[in-house]
C-alpha cells in the first residue's frame, strides 16, 4: 500500500473533495496535508491543506458582468412570515424533514400550506418583479427542500425570467439541479435549505431581498402593458385548497409621483400636482384619474366649489392639478392632510385599476391672535380692582393693526385708569396695539375699574385685526360684595386758608335688613376747625336706615392753616356692622400781594460826573404779579445817559422826562433790577430820581432817591468815590464810581462783556482809562431744598485783566425768601460781613485792597430757606479800575 502511495493519495484527495462538496455550509475546508514522500499518509501538524468549495465563491460568476435588473419598487418588501406571523422559533433538536416519504406518515410539507408574496402588485413595464413562495408546515415553520411548480397563464403578458431553489455548485455534476426554467411560462424549483440575500445586481442595497430557510422565488418581467397571472403549486402537498396560490401583476407603462408636502400662507390658494409619465420615454401620460381627498388636520377645501374631495384627469403633460384653500374666515395655522389616489384607466378590456394611494400635506402659515383676561374673583363695592389683558400672536406671521376694545361697560361699572391709556367712546374703551410679531412677548393692558353695584360683573374684551380678518374675545367676571354700611363723602378736595369746606356724608344700607342704632364719629386734623361746641371728635346719632335707603349728613370745616388736612369717619350699627373712611383736603395759603421797591446809588457827585441809580422790585407776596411796570421820573439837573436793556422800555410824555420799564410777571420771592445812568448837568442840592412800581394786582408804590450835585472839584481826593456813613441813608448803600458816557450798545444777550442787568461796559467809568477787569460767577450747589433746609452758593470774583485792580468791593443780595447763614472763603475760614441793609437783603463783605492779574476770590455762602419760591441770589463787585458794577446770580428752588 505504501508502494502504491501515489494511488492512495489520489483516492484520499478525491474523498476529501466529495466531503467538501457534500457539506452545504462550508466555504473553506482545512484537512491534514498528504505526505509526498510516501512514508506516511499525512504530515504531522501544523501542516494542513485548505480546500475551497463552491460555497467560498460568490453566487454570481465574478467573471461575468451583472445582469441589468430594474426593480419594480425602490425598496424591496419584506417577505411574509410563515402562516400569518404565527411561526415559532425552532427548538434545538427538532426533526427536519428534508425529503418526504409517502410510505410513511404525512410530513410537514405534505400537511403544509403554500404562502405566496405578493398576491397582487402593480409594476412599470420593463421592470422585474420577484415573487416569493414557501410552504408553511403544521409547526408554523417553512419547510425546506420542497418541490414547487411555477406557471404563467397563457393569457398573460410577460415571461418568467429566473427561478430560484436549492443552490448547488455548477462544478458538482453528481447532484442534479434543484430549479429549472423550461420556457418563459413554466419552471420548477425547491424551497431553500439556508437563508439567502438577493442583491439584484444593483449598487444600492435598498432593493435587496432576504430569503429565509424554506423559501424560493421566481422573477417575472413584461415589456408591454397588461396583466400577468403567476400560479405556484406544491405538488407534494395533500390539501388541494392549500397547495396552490396565485399572484397577479399589473404592468403599466407609467411612472407616477404624488405631491410632496409643502407650506402655504393661510388665506391663499395653493396648487397640488400629481405627475404621471411614461416609463419608456418619460413623456406625459394623459387620462389617468387622480382623486384628492381631505382626510384630516386643519380645515380646508378645494377651489372653486369648496368640496372635500375632487377627481382630476391627467393632461397631455401627465399632470393632474387641483387648488387647495382654507375656507373664508378660517385662516388658521395648521396642517391639512390629503390622500392622493392614482387610477389607471380601463385598457385592453380591463377595468380601471388603482395604481397608487399616498398621503401628502399642506402646512398653513398664518397670523393669529390670542387673548386672555385675568382679574380678581371678588372685590368690594366702590373698591378699585384690576384686570390684566394679555394679547399675543401664536401664529407664524405678523398680525397687523391689532386693536383691543371692551364691550360696553355694564351699568355700575366705572373706568378708573389704564396703562396704556385708552381712547374712550361712550361706554367703550379702545387700545391701538399696532403690529404683533409671531412668537413675540405678549402685549399687556392693565385696566383699573370699580363698581357701585353688588353682584356679578362681567366685562368682555375683544381683540381684532381688520387687515388679517382676525377677531377673538375673552371675558372676566368679578363678584362685587359690599358691607352692610355704605359710606361715601362728597365735597371739595382743595381750598384756601380762611375758606369754608362743606361736605355731605352719605350713609347707605346695603343689606337686606334694617341697620339700627347707627353712630357716626368724625376725627379731624388741627388744620381744620368745626366751630361751635362740636368738639373733636364729632359724634352724631344717625338712627335707623331701612334696606336700600340712605341718609345724608352735612359737615362744614373752616380751613385755618395751609397744608394737607384729613378727617377720619367711623360708622357703627347694632350687629357689629362698621364702616370707615378717610378724606383729605389740600389747603393753600390765602392769597397775599406785596411788593418791595428798593433804590441804591451814590448820594453826592460833582457836576459833569455820572451816577448809576439802581431800583430793585421784589415780590414779597405768595401769588404772582402780572404786567408789572416801573416808571422813572427824575429832576431837571439829571439827564439819563444809559438805561438797563433787560426789559422793554420807552419814554413817556412829550418832554421826555419819564421812562417806563415793562417788567412782565414777578413770581413770589423774585426780584428784578432796573439801572439808569444819569449825567449831572447842574449844581443841585435837591436832585432826585423817583421810581414807581405798579401792577393791576396791587396799589402802586413809589420810592424817591435824593442826591446832591456839587461843583466841579469839590469832591476830589476820594479815589473810590465812596461816601462817608453820614452821607448815606443806609450802611449798605456804598456804590461804585459811575460810568462815563457812551451810547447804549446792543441787547445784553448779544454781548458777553456786558453787565448782568443790561448796561454795557463803559470805558469812561472811574476815569479815562477805566475798563471792565473783574468777572463774577455764581453756582448753586443745592438747587432744590425745602423750607428750613440749608443751601449753598459758590461765588467767584476774578481779575482777568493784565493789570492790578484796587479797592475791590463785594456785596451779596439776598431775597426775602432766604436767610443768610454763613460766609466762608476758599480756605473754609468764616468771613464776617462789614455792613448790611436794614431789611437784611444786602451784605457787604470786607473789601480787597488789591487783586493782581489772574487772582480769584472764592466765597461759599450758606442760606436757610424761609418761604417757598424760586429766589435769585446775586453777588456784585466794583473796583477803582473796573467800569461800572459787575454781578452774577443763580437761583434756588424752595418747596414747602
Amino acid at each position: 500500500m505504501l508502494r502504491n502511495g501515489n494511488t492512495a493519495r489520489a483516492w484520499i484527495a478525491i474523498s476529501l473533495w466529495i466531503i467538501a462538496v457534500a457539506l452545504p455550509g462550508c466555504a473553506r475546508l482545512r484537512l491534514p496535508a498528504i505526505d509526498p514522500t510516501g512514508e506516511r499518509i499525512f504530515l504531522p501538524r501544523p501542516n494542513g491543506t485548505s480546500i475551497l468549495t463552491p460555497r467560498s465563491a460568490n453566487i454570481a460568476d465574478p467573471g461575468r458582468p451583472p445582469a441589468s435588473i430594474q426593480p419594480a419598487f425602490t425598496r424591496a418588501p419584506n417577505p411574509a412570515s410563515c402562516c400569518g406571523n404565527q411561526a415559532q422559533p425552532r427548538r434545538h433538536g427538532d426533526r427536519q424533514h428534508l425529503i418526504p416519504n409517502a410510505s410513511r406518515n404525512p410530513t410537514r410539507g405534505q400537511l403544509g400550506e403554500i404562502i405566496l408574496t405578493p398576491s397582487r402588485i402593480i409594476a412599470p413595464v420593463g421592470s422585474e418583479v420577484v415573487v416569493l413562495a414557501g410552504i408553511c408546515g403544521n409547526d408554523y415553520h417553512y419547510v425546506m427542500n420542497q418541490p414547487l411548480e411555477w406557471t404563467l397563464s397563457g393569457d398573460s403578458v410577460g415571461q418568467l425570467i429566473e427561478v430560484g431553489g436549492m443552490e448547488h455548485s455548477r462544478f458538482n455534476k453528481l447532484i442534479p439541479p434543484s430549479a429549472k426554467k423550461f420556457d418563459g411560462n413554466y419552471a420548477w424549483g425547491r424551497t431553500g435549505l439556508k437563508t439567502r440575500l438577493l442583491t439584484r445586481g444593483t449598487p444600492t442595497p435598498v432593493d435587496d431581498i432576504h430569503l429565509g430557510k424554506g423559501q424560493a422565488y421566481v422573477s417575472v418581467s413584461s415589456e408591454s402593458q397588461g396583466t400577468s397571472y403567476i400560479t405556484c403549486v406544491a405538488p407534494k402537498a395533500q390539501a388541494w385548497d392549500k397547495r396552490r396560490k396565485s399572484t397577479i401583476i399589473h404592468w403599466v407603462d407609467a411612472l407616477w409621483s404624488i405631491p410632496v408636502p409643502k407650506s402655504a400662507t393661510a388665506g391663499t390658494v395653493t396648487p397640488l400636482t400629481t405627475l404621471v409619465s411614461k416609463n419608456s420615454d418619460n413623456g406625459g401620460v394623459p387620462g389617468y384619474k387622480v382623486k384628492y381627498t381631505i382626510i384630516g388636520g386643519a380645515p380646508a377645501e378645494f377651489a372653486p366649489n369648496g368640496s372635500q374631495a375632487v377627481e382630476v384627469l391627467t393632461n397631455e403633460q401627465g399632470q393632474a392639478t387641483v387648488q387647495l384653500r382654507q375656507a373664508a374666515g378660517q385662516f388658521d395655522p395648521g396642517t391639512t392632510q390629503i390622500r392622493v389616489d392614482i387610477v389607471r384607466p380601463a385598457i385592453f378590456g380591463q377595468g380601471e385599476l388603482q395604481v397608487e394611494s399616498g398621503i401628502t400635506s399642506v402646512d398653513w402659515s398664518a397670523p393669529a391672535l390670542s387673548i386672555r383676561a385675568i382679574g380678581p374673583n371678588s372685590a368690594g363695592i366702590n373698591e378699585a380692582f384690576n384686570y390684566r389683558v394679555e394679547v399675543s400672536n401664536p401664529g407664524d406671521q405678523l398680525t397687523r393693526g391689532v386693536v383691543l376694545r371692551t364691550k360696553d361697560l355694564p351699568d355700575g361699572l366705572e373706568f378708573v385708569s389704564s396703562s396704556p391709556k385708552p381712547s374712550v367712546f361712550g361706554r367703550q374703551l379702545e387700545w391701538q396695539l399696532g403690529d404683533i410679531a409671531p412668537g413675540s412677548q405678549p402685549r399687556f393692558v392693565d385696566v383699573q375699574l370699580k363698581s357701585n353695584q353688588r353682584g356679578n360683573n362681567e366685562l368682555c374684551f375683544e381683540v381684532s385685526s381688520e387687515a388679517d380678518q382676525l377677531r377673538t374675545e375673552a371675558c372676566a367676571q368679578t363678584e362685587i360684595s359690599a358691607p352692610c354700611i355704605g359710606l361715601q363723602v362728597e365735597g371739595p378736595n382743595a381750598g384756601k386758608v380762611g375758606d369754608q369746606a362743606s361736605f355731605d356724608i352719605i350713609i347707605a344700607n346695603q343689606c337686606e335688613e334694617p341697620l339700627e342704632n347707627l353712630q357716626l364719629q368724625i376725627q379731624y386734623d388741627a388744620g381744620l376747625s368745626a366751630g361751635g361746641d362740636l368738639g373733636n371728635p364729632i359724634r352724631a346719632e344717625v338712627g335707623t336706615i331701612q334696606p336700600g335707603d340712605r341718609k345724608s349728613m352735612p359737615i362744614t370745616f373752616n380751613i385755618v392753616s395751609p397744608g394737607r388736612h384729613c378727617y377720619n369717619l367711623s360708622v357703627t350699627a347694632d350687629g357689629g356692622h362698621t364702616a370707615r373712611a378717610t378724606e383729605c383736603i389740600e389747603a393753600a395759603p390765602s392769597a397775599s400781594t406785596a411788593i418791595n421797591l428798593e433804590m441804591t446809588g451814590r448820594r453826592r457827585i460833582e457836576r459833569g460826573d455820572r451816577v448809576l441809580i439802581r431800583g430793585s422790585a421784589t415780590n414779597n407776596g405768595n401769588v404772582a404779579l402780572n404786567n408789572v411796570t416801573l416808571t422813572n421820573r427824575f429832576s431837571d439837573s439829571l439827564e439819563p445817559r444809559r438805561v438797563s436793556e433787560l426789559f422793554p422800555h420807552r419814554w413817556l410824555g412829550n418832554e421826555a422826562d419819564e421812562l417806563l420799564f415793562e417788567l412782565g410777571t414777578l413770581n413770589p420771592g423774585q426780584s428784578k433790577p432796573v439801572e439808569v445812568i444819569y449825567d449831572g448837568l447842574n449844581v443841585d442840592g435837591d436832585a432826585f430820581s423817583e421810581m414807581t412800581i405798579s401792577s393791576p394786582d396791587l396799589q402802586p408804590q413809589t420810592q424817591r432817591y435824593d442826591l446832591r450835585i456839587e461843583p466841579t472839584g469839590s469832591l476830589r481826593g476820594n479815589a473810590s468815590g465812596a461816601q462817608s456813613d453820614s452821607d448815606s441813608d443806609s450802611d449798605s448803600e456804598l456804590e461804585p464810581q459811575d460810568p462815563g458816557g457812551v451810547e447804549p450798545g446792543p441787547t445784553p444777550e448779544a454781548r458777553p462783556d456786558e453787565g448782568p442787568i443790561g448796561i454795557p461796559n463803559d470805558p469812561g467809568v472811574g476815569g479815562l482809562n477805566a475798563q471792565r477787569n473783574l468777572v463774577t460767577t455764581a453756582q448753586t450747589l443745592d438747587r432744590q431744598i425745602r423750607v428750613g433746609d440749608q443751601a449753598s452758593i459758590r461765588f467767584e470774583i476774578e481779575n482777568q485783566s493784565s493789570i492790578s485792580d484796587q479797592d475791590v468791593n463785594i456785596s451779596i443780595l439776598v431775597p426775602p425768601s432766604l436767610q443768610l447763614s454763613n460766609v466762608f472763603d476758599d480756605a473754609e475760614n468764616v468771613v464776617t460781613p462789614v455792613s448790611r441793609s436794614r431789611d437784611f437783603t444786602r451784605f457787604d463783605l470786607p473789601p480787597r485792597r488789591e487783586m493782581r492779574p489772574g487772582d480769584t476770590v472764592i466765597y461759599i455762602v450758606d442760606f436757610i430757606g424761609v418761604q417757598p419760591g424760586n429766589p435769585l441770589v446775586e453777588v456784585q463787585a466794583f473796583s477803582a479800575n473796573t467800569a461800572g458794577m459787575v454781578s452774577a446770580s443763580d437761583s434756588i428752588t424752595i418747596s414747602p
